[in-house]
């Protein structure tokens, strides 16, 4: 649901120190079990802070980038691993803001505090199709994408025709057409879930769920 968008990035920041306890009495549980808990995604939503460059017209709160590094640095201070996971989801956001209508309304449409993971790195197989492409691949380090509903992924569109640049973009995929494979075992930061993202068998990605990267 919608929250009140007239917030200030410090009445946000008071909220982070008032669920420091609960992050540091979590930690030790966070770094076990490879994963920042259901519970504490949950009480972020609810203090607004996946919010912060969410357009208005969503329920966020477009509010200064500082704000944003400010909520993250302030969350690491009481947990490394929950503060990386929202510096990754709380941006993604603002990216799907620039995405087409059509995408932000598939995601935000019937649940506006709907999460998105990411994994940039261009290593996805891209082929034409009608109206869209076809993705597979497998994405490397997509942390927190265990709480996420979609997911956005890197890859280049090679060129239809001979002596072109390859295309990249940013994929925009829903959940049930990637599955996540639970591999992140690693000394520091267990808590960030940073695990892979693998899509076998090529899917039906719109041109509407796609996003260019500009020239230059």
């Amino acid at each position: 649901m919608s929250q009140n968008t007239e917030v200030t990035g410090a009445e946000l920041l008071e909220r982070v120190r008032a669920l420091g306890p609960k992050l540091i009495e979590r930690r030790a549980e966070t770094e076990k079990n490879g994963a920042v808990p259901v519970e504490t995604i949950q009480e972020m939503q609810e203090a607004g802070l996946f919010r912060v460059l969410q357009p208005k017209r969503w329920g966020g709160y477009e509010l200064h980038p500082n704000d944003y590094f400010n909520i993250e640095i302030e969350l690491a201070k009481y947990c490394p691993s929950t503060g990386w996971v929202y510096g990754v989801l709380g941006v993604h956001a603002w990216q799907l803001a620039v995405f087409a209508d059509e995408a932000q309304q598939e995601v935000w449409g019937d649940d506006d505090s709907t999460l998105i993971s990411s994994s940039y790195m261009p290593v996805g197989k891209v082929q034409h199709a009608e109206g869209g492409y076809m993705l597979s691949g497998r994405w490397g380090f997509s942390s927190g994408s265990n709480h996420c509903d979609w997911v956005f992924l890197g890859a280049f569109v090679p060129p239809k025709e001979e002596g072109q640049r390859p295309d990249m973009r940013t994929f925009l995929v829903k959940k049930g057409e990637y599955h996540i494979e639970q591999n992140w075992d690693v000394s520091g930061l267990r808590g960030t879930s940073s695990n892979d993202i693998v899509i076998n068998e090529p899917v039906f990605i719109p041109e509407h769920r796609t996003h260019r990267f500009a020239d230059g």
